[in-house]
């Protein structure tokens, strides 16, 4: 039955049989049961097709994607839809997005960031800086990080940004990011990366100012 489940795939997809089946062991190699595994393949060979990868980079990209947002309650279909999506309105590829999701996504949703977020973020920084899915990835999983740390809180606070909610709860990533971009955008360009090189470090510089600039 499981044979003839990759048969039925490897003939849907357009994929040869041996492709198809390099994708199911490395489905398999998850943990996961064989339903599990044949409901995924073909959302992942589909990923496959469209952008560019092979099947085990395709697997992991998807599964990195469906477990950084697990609790979300995201599914493979759903994650490829919204990849093909961004991919049209947007000068990110599948493949940027499958890369950036494998580093950032476990950080962005632990930092309150949905995968709408993360997507429109990616999709938006690698259209203004074209540093690819990987570089973006790491990082916004740096950004995230040190955003919500207690030190760069405080410096945010003092700067006047709003951090917590009426709970006193910290905000999620792209809210402190908003919020920030609104308090600074009255200020020279030259203080506003100053600003920034301090919160996130300067090897992150450019993709954090990129978003700045665009939540603005």
């Amino acid at each position: 039955g499981f044979s003839k489940s990759i048969f039925n795939v490897a003939r849907n997809t357009e994929q040869s049989f041996s492709t198809v089946a390099t994708a199911a062991l490395e489905l398999s190699r998850q943990g996961l049961k064989s339903e599990e595994v044949v409901s995924r393949l073909n959302d992942a060979l589909i990923l496959a097709r469209l952008s560019g990868q092979d099947a085990a980079n395709a697997v992991g990209g998807l599964t990195a994607a469906i477990n950084g947002f697990i609790d979300r309650g995201i599914t493979s279909t759903q994650v490829v839809n919204k990849f093909s999506e961004a991919a049209k309105s947007a000068a990110v590829s599948e493949r940027d997005l499958a890369e950036a999701f494998k580093r950032a996504g476990a950080v962005a949703n632990q930092a309150g960031v949905t995968f709408d977020e993360l997507t429109g973020i990616v999709s938006a920084v690698q259209q203004k800086t074209a540093r690819g899915g990987a570089v973006i990835g790491n990082s916004f999983k740096t950004i995230f990080t040190r955003l919500q740390s207690i030190d760069k809180l405080e410096t945010m606070q003092n700067l006047g940004v709003q951090v917590t909610d009426a709970s006193g709860a910290i905000l999620s990533g792209t809210r402190l990011i908003e919020n920030l971009a609104k308090t600074i955008s009255d200020l020279p360009e030259a203080k506003q990366l100053q600003i920034a090189e301090d919160l996130v470090g300067k090897f992150q510089v450019a993709p954090f100012v990129s978003i700045l600039k665009d939540f603005n």
